[in-house]
């Protein structure tokens, strides 16, 4: 008999959760320090995974960081007074 496989990934993601995550980044910290940060997150992450899923999250991001670039809070402020919405790669709307 076979066991079903274990899995650490979950099939419902808490986006708001992660959005709060990033927002608290983005203004807590500043690029250096984010850099720093994601370093870390990518080398823990990678001794939680198999070579698939490193490949996978490698993959995606690649295709975020082609994606994302640092807006200086002077612009983010100027949209929130024009009542744009704050998005995040990933983020459910």
């Amino acid at each position: 008999m076979t066991q079903e496989s274990r899995t650490t990934e979950t099939m419902n993601p808490n986006y708001g959760a992660m959005r709060d995550i990033m927002v608290q980044i983005r203004d807590r910290l500043t690029v250096p320090e984010r850099a720093t940060l994601a370093v870390g997150l990518v080398g823990h992450l990678a001794t939680l995974m198999n070579g698939k899923q490193m490949e996978r999250l490698l993959d995606q991001l690649r295709e975020e960081s082609e994606r994302v670039r640092d807006v200086p809070a002077s612009r983010r402020r100027e949209k929130e007074d024009r009542g744009e919405e704050r998005r995040f790669p990933g983020a459910a709307a």
